[in-house]
């Protein structure tokens, strides 16, 4: 009901950070492949045949572009450092610059969905400074399972991305930030042992 006749890209930016053996960041499918198996998972939501017949039906309607996932699209085994994860969440956000809508500037609505990690780096690494104390736990708190949050995203001169604005929404209760938080730009969201820490011994250790 929320797609009709629109279109989901999987976008290889989009995928969970890589943490030493994580399987929301390892994939079974390349292209295609994903869309196979999509058709074989959906009739598992629901009970009824007549149902399962109508959301299949439903699922050839929507165009799903599978073009930047056609090979191997997730991280390595022993999991990704800094540099790796500022490269991709680079990319990403320049991939959803170049989502162009009919608002003003060319500005577009998009639904991002993810994995925890990469939605709580998104909003450490822009997420303007002097966020209320509520939004400023997104940078160092995961939204709960099916939150949904939103943000207005704004680019300066030089293609640089801001978070303006952030608001929970369909009753998704975010956490308080621990008093000691900093303002911005810590390492938490990215870390793989707990240690602040993302390099070979650290995953390793």
């Amino acid at each position: 009901e929320i797609l009709p006749k629109s279109e989901i890209v999987i976008m290889r930016e989009a995928r969970e950070h890589k943490r030493l053996g994580g399987a929301d960041s390892t994939g079974v499918a390349c292209g295609q492949g994903i869309v196979q198996r999509l058709r074989e998972e959906l009739p598992v939501l629901y009970e009824e045949e007549s149902e399962q017949a109508v959301a299949l039906q439903e699922l050839e309607q929507i165009r799903i572009d599978t073009s930047s996932v056609e090979d191997e699209w997730w991280g390595p085994m022993m999991g990704e450092t800094f540099e790796e994860i500022d490269e991709n969440l680079e990319a990403l956000m320049k991939r959803l610059r170049r989502t162009k809508g009919s608002l003003v500037g060319g500005g577009a609505v998009a639904v991002l969905v993810g994995h925890s990690y990469i939605i709580r780096t998104i909003f450490d690494a822009y997420l303007m400074k002097g966020a209320s104390t509520q939004y400023r736990s997104l940078r160092s708190k995961l939204v709960p399972c099916c939150g949904v949050v939103a943000a207005r995203i704004a680019w300066d001169e030089k293609g640089f991305p801001s978070i303006k604005e952030a608001m929970p929404l369909l009753q998704t209760k975010l956490e308080q930030p621990d008093p000691n938080d900093p303002e911005g730009g810590h390492r938490a969201s990215s870390c793989t042992c707990g240690r602040n820490k993302v390099d070979l011994p650290c995953v390793l250790s």
